[in-house]
């Protein structure tokens, strides 16, 4: 869609610029001028004319960690009570992966990419498994997200868990879906979906699987996504069993790097930490889910300080990374004691390194309205009581934005949704779906 937009308050996240009286034109997929609306209302004249309507205007959110099929957890009476977060997956997430088919892969993503897009995020981050039902899922979670209009950068959890055929199956998963996305990108620069190579925790994979893949890793040029140190069980199983820590482990297998993605890291010590700084592995926090596990609280502060990249993730417990970002700040805060804790860095995590994280992970230009950039851009019904500035847009947005509804979505310079409807989506016929499809796994799940 080539298009103009106007008559909105603009911020770029381009050194938190703040402009008024600007316009941003869009040709295609990429954004191609920012600047005075007069100036583009003339450089421009053939563009099709948005009028914002005094909204904000600003980069669609990124969402470095998500499980798109926990949306099937929701309203679920567990047979059992968990005690610990092991139990907590195997009472819970182990059981209800093993009950899903395709069908409930692919309503389990659809509902929660119809939200993320309602609550301004346009890009996402996946880590799914499907233990009975692997091969093609990751198609059925892209067919979800492309109907919606969602980016998408999506893996399959390799995992010992379920036996090594299942396994297998996962590796030729994510090895199979890569070499798809590598052929749509190249037929398609603006193609919405990328893979990575998806690992459960290092303490559910034996040693001859975390080579099986890394050599995966390393043949198709493309980093891991893993869980790592959400729970101490991490660590002592993986002490118990295979002689060395989670960190140890990962790294033995050069599995940790720049392109590597490590969620949660709760209970890093150290000299964990140094690892992770001296390869440049990225971090993502999930600060609701954490507190919802009881595993403890992340020191990101000095993952952060030791030039770790930290994203934000919302790992499966809502689609709106806006409340994630404010759940989370604010439960650091109380934690330390300290008033003043986090405002700088969960700035830097919200509004620089998710983007920066999906940038490094794709090649895909997300984050910024500046030329060149995809557009990716979201319009909120914020219309500031007091000034907004280039220097207080994050106290805006942590005691603002976070609450205004989204009005207007685009992805890859596409509308998928104007003034709060998304036309081509018939939401009520698929929520309806997807309740008969859940009450199947659900039968599953129990029995």
């Amino acid at each position: 869609m080539d298009l103009l937009i106007s008559n909105a308050l603009i911020f770029t996240n381009d050194d938190n610029r703040v402009l008024e009286d600007h316009a941003v034109a869009i040709e295609g997929a990429v954004i191609r001028a920012v600047g005075p609306e007069k100036d583009l209302e003339a450089k421009f004249p053939t563009l099709e004319r948005l009028d914002g309507g005094g909204r904000l205007l600003m980069p669609g959110l990124t969402n470095v960690h998500m499980h798109f099929y926990g949306t099937y957890a929701r309203g679920l009476a567990l047979p059992g009570r968990p005690r610990n977060f092991v139990q907590i997956l195997e009472q819970l997430w182990w059981r209800l992966d093993r009950s899903l088919d395709p069908e409930a892969v692919y309503y389990s993503a659809l509902l929660p990419a119809i939200s993320a897009v309602r609550n301004g995020c346009t890009s996402v981050i996946d880590h799914h498994a499907s233990p009975n039902a692997v091969e093609g899922s990751l198609d059925r979670i892209e067919e979800a997200l492309a109907l919606v209009g969602l980016r998408g950068l999506l893996c399959y959890e390799v995992s010992d868990r379920d036996g090594a055929q299942v396994r297998e199956q996962g590796l030729q998963e994510n090895s199979r879906y890569i070499r798809k996305c590598r052929r749509c990108r190249a037929e398609d620069p603006a193609h919405r979906f990328d893979a990575m190579v998806g690992l459960h925790a290092a303490f559910t994979l034996d040693d001859h699987s975390l080579e099986r893949a890394a050599d995966l890793s390393s043949s198709l040029g493309r980093g891991v996504h893993v869980h790592l140190l959400e729970d101490l069980a991490d660590q002592e199983r993986c002490l118990s069993r295979y002689g060395a820590g989670a960190v140890e482990r990962l790294q033995k297998f050069d599995l940790l790097g720049p392109r590597t993605i490590a969620a949660h890291g709760v209970h890093l010590d150290e000299s964990g930490v140094e690892v992770i700084a001296g390869t440049d592995t990225i971090v993502t926090h999930q600060a609701q889910s954490n507190m919802n596990n009881a595993v403890g609280r992340a020191d990101v502060f000095k993952l952060l300080d030791r030039g770790i990249t930290v994203g934000i993730g919302t790992d499966g417990m809502t689609p709106d990374l806006r409340q994630e970002v404010r759940a989370g700040y604010l439960l650091h805060k109380h934690h330390l004691g300290d008033c003043n804790a986090g405002w700088g860095e969960y700035e830097a995590m919200t509004l620089k390194n998710n983007p920066v994280i999906y940038r490094r992970l794709t090649g895909q230009k997300v984050g910024r309205v500046k030329p060149g950039f995809l557009a990716d851009l979201i319009l909120v019904d914020y219309f500031p009581a007091t000034p907004l500035t280039s220097q207080n847009f994050w106290g805006h947005f942590l005691y603002g934005i976070v609450d205004s509804s989204v009005n207007t979505t685009l992805v890859n310079g596409q509308m998928v949704m104007h003034n709060k409807e998304m036309p081509h989506l018939d939401e009520a016929r698929i929520a309806a779906a997807s309740r008969a499809c859940a009450e199947k796994v659900w039968k599953r799940f129990l029995g």
